[in-house]
């Protein structure tokens, strides 16, 4: 049985979840402020995490960070009552994997945790333990990080899904709809832009000079393609 750890501070959400996600088949743990959340996570090990952005004391946006430097791998979904575009792009960017926002269905937030734990669980045979050289950087997917002159720095989620399509399609352009299908799928449809950030955020973790990128290179009015 799957177990979700919700941080929620909204006491009608917390049971009504609590009985959906039961007769869905998970064990669903709740805390209502981010440090004792954050506290379970460390304690119960669960499986996926449900994180409302606004909390008392810290935001949703930090404890997902705090959340990703403890345990890279563990999916979160961001659940808020904000829609905009730019504060969807700050929960990706802290290390969420989806973002729903209120009013929702427990019907909807059920078929996207099963989404994500689907998509989340490794393929059989997949090798993805094996740090692969770039220039002069390494990335391993399994730990989420890149290193490469002394440094570590971690990808988020979706920075380590959209950097692995384009690493196991080296000279192919990938337009940004195939990115937005294969790594949001049906969830969430982002603007495009939202890939173009990502694209940045990349290029300052792989490239010698971002500015002028010889690895992540853009094709105009399409997509990107991966150079080694």
């Amino acid at each position: 049985m799957k177990k979700i750890l919700l941080i929620e501070d909204d006491n009608t959400i917390v049971e009504g979840l609590t009985a959906a996600f039961k007769f869905h088949g998970f064990t669903l743990i709740g805390a209502g402020n981010g440090e004792d959340g954050f506290y379970l996570l460390g304690t119960e090990k669960p499986d996926l995490v449900i994180l409302d952005i606004m909390l008392p004391g810290h935001d949703g946006f930090e404890i997902c960070r705090k959340i990703r430097e403890q345990n890279r791998r563990i999916p979160v979904i961001m659940l808020t009552a904000k829609s905009r575009e730019n504060d969807k792009i700050q929960g990706f960017e802290s290390g969420a994997d989806d973002y729903v926002t209120k009013p929702f269905s427990a019907r909807e937030l059920i078929a996207r945790v099963n989404a994500i734990l689907k998509r989340s669980a490794p393929a059989p045979g997949d090798n993805q333990s094996r740090p692969i050289t770039v220039g002069k950087v390494t990335v391993d997917f399994s730990n989420f990080v890149i290193t490469g002159d002394g440094t570590e720095l971690p990808l988020s989620p979706k920075e380590s899904q959209i950097l692995k399509l384009l690493m196991e399609n080296p000279g192919i352009v990938i337009s940004r709809n195939r990115i937005i299908d294969d790594v949001w799928g049906e969830e969430y449809y982002p603007n495009p832009k939202t890939i173009d950030n990502f694209i940045l955020k990349l290029r300052g973790k792989i490239e010698e000079d971002p500015k002028n990128p010889v690895h992540i290179l853009a094709v105009h009015g399409v997509g990107y393609k991966f150079k080694f």
